[in-house]
């Protein structure tokens, strides 16, 4: 291919078993982009035996495979290799949505490899995703990270391997709300969540109620940008929250959440955030929270004094329905571990946990008609 190829108008283009297709410098093949109608297909389904490869013509990076809603790809062992030479993210696979609910399911894999792209290996915005079953997924040699996605690339985000590029990591550019459930899988390599700044991943907050549970797995490594937070439903007041973090590891694969600063300290995030009334269907098992303490730029209600205001790794609103936090660790933090920050009944999280190496409380106490006077102080 010496120049971009643009299949659109309800075109349907296969790539049969055991082609190689070489592209020139800065040529793409572009599904469903640019303008309207969109709609396009691409089928390039190999076999172990004769597999698909999309492969640069010279020494520069070819463009890139970009799939944009609602057009659709179905690829099966392909190897897309040397590309990344347009966008400026420099990723080989692209994934765009419309930017509206639901997610788009644009592209389907099972054993794709993305290799030596010149930034990213893959890039998805504008709630663009995977398809569902989506496997077998292998980013290696990039220039950049194996993956940018947005919060609702989370959708169907495919296991398989991301190692061997210049910064092992997926990247969740988030900093709005995740609308739709998805599922942390243990790719092998830490997931960081943010973008440069203050900003926070937010599970929940769809305007019918419906409600959006975050699951991740065992073996989880969370990064959160220095300033962010990892917000269980971000409004508060006295409502059922309308989102659910399931986020349960195991003794020999527990679940962290820490800064994604290379040098870490306390206070580099905010830790945990519950608004509404924090749901019976949380659960926090195995899992060890470290360098919180940002500012929350909150003013609750509490019964505890302190230096240390109303930060802490965990924060709940109001009271919640259950300790669902245990067997976990809460260490490196400038603030408190389980802020109480309402008006009601203690809910004791701290007795199922440890908690250590934090400036403030390892529980503060919920505010009540029946604060002690003078108030506790803890340090």
């Amino acid at each position: 291919m010496r120049a971009d190829v643009n299949v659109r108008n309800a075109a349907k283009l296969t790539i049969e078993p055991c082609a190689v297709v070489e592209l020139s410098a800065r040529a793409s093949l572009r599904v469903a982009f640019p303008g309207t109608p969109g709609q396009g297909s691409l089928f390039a389904e190999g076999t172990a035996e004769r597999p698909i490869t999309l492969r640069r013509a010279g020494s520069e990076a070819w463009g890139h495979l970009l799939v944009h809603t609602p057009g659709s790809a179905k690829l099966a062992h392909v190897t897309l290799e040397g590309g990344g030479g347009v966008d400026p993210s420099g990723a080989s696979l692209i994934l765009q949505g419309d930017g509206a609910l639901p997610s788009d399911a644009v592209v389907a894999v099972d054993h794709v490899t993305v290799k030596g792209s010149r930034g990213l290996g893959v890039k998805a915005s504008g709630g663009a995703r995977f398809v569902t079953g989506s496997n077998a997924l292998v980013v290696t040699g990039s220039g950049g990270r194996p993956a940018e996605i947005g919060e609702l690339g989370l959708v169907g985000f495919p296991r398989g391997m991301y190692v061997g590029n210049a910064i092992d990591e997926i990247h969740v550019a988030s900093d709005t709300n995740l609308l739709e459930s998805a599922t942390l899988q243990d790719v092998g390599v830490p997931y960081w969540a943010g973008v440069p700044g203050s900003s926070s991943l937010r599970v929940g907050g769809r305007p019918d109620k419906e409600l959006v549970t975050l699951t991740i797995e065992p073996g989880v490594h969370l990064r959160m940008e220095k300033g962010g937070a990892l917000e269980i439903e971000r409004a508060t007041g006295p409502f059922p929250a309308t989102g659910v973090l399931v986020a349960v590891g195991t003794a020999a694969a527990p679940i962290v959440m820490s800064s994604h600063e290379a040098a870490p300290l306390p206070g580099d995030w905010r830790g945990l955030w519950f608004g509404g009334i924090a749901r019976a269907e949380n659960r926090v098992e195995h899992v060890r929270v470290e360098h919180t303490g940002a500012d929350c730029g909150c003013v609750l209600v509490t019964c505890s004094a302190g230096v240390t205001g109303y930060h802490g790794a965990f924060i709940f609103t109001q009271e919640p329905a259950r300790a669902f936090v245990k067997d976990s660790t809460i260490t490196a933090g400038s603030g408190h571990a389980f802020v109480l920050g309402y008006a009601g009944a203690l809910v004791d999280f701290a007795s199922q946990n440890t908690v250590e190496g934090m400036l403030g409380c390892a529980q503060t106490l919920p505010s009540s008609a029946t604060c002690p006077a003078p108030r506790p102080v803890c340090k």
